[in-house]
């Protein structure tokens, strides 16, 4: 419906992409996070040596985000 839904971003310092994302809450659950995630680490693999997520320990939703996103 051409809405914003959220945002992904990379933190690019030398040879290692700190990643991170955010869906508002209307979206969650709908594999949204994940696509996103899948799609910026896909772009970065080339470009760096290392991609980081933190996602707190808590946190099973952004866990399964970074998992799908390698």
């Amino acid at each position: 419906g051409g809405r914003l839904v959220g945002t992904v971003q990379a933190t690019v310092a030398g040879g290692v992409a700190e990643v991170a994302w955010v869906v508002g809450t209307a979206w969650q659950g709908r594999g949204y996070a994940s696509e996103a995630a899948r799609a910026l680490v896909g772009w970065l693999r080339p470009r760096v040596r290392t991609v980081v997520a933190h996602v707190h320990p808590d946190h099973a939703a952004s866990a399964a985000v970074a998992r799908a996103a390698g």
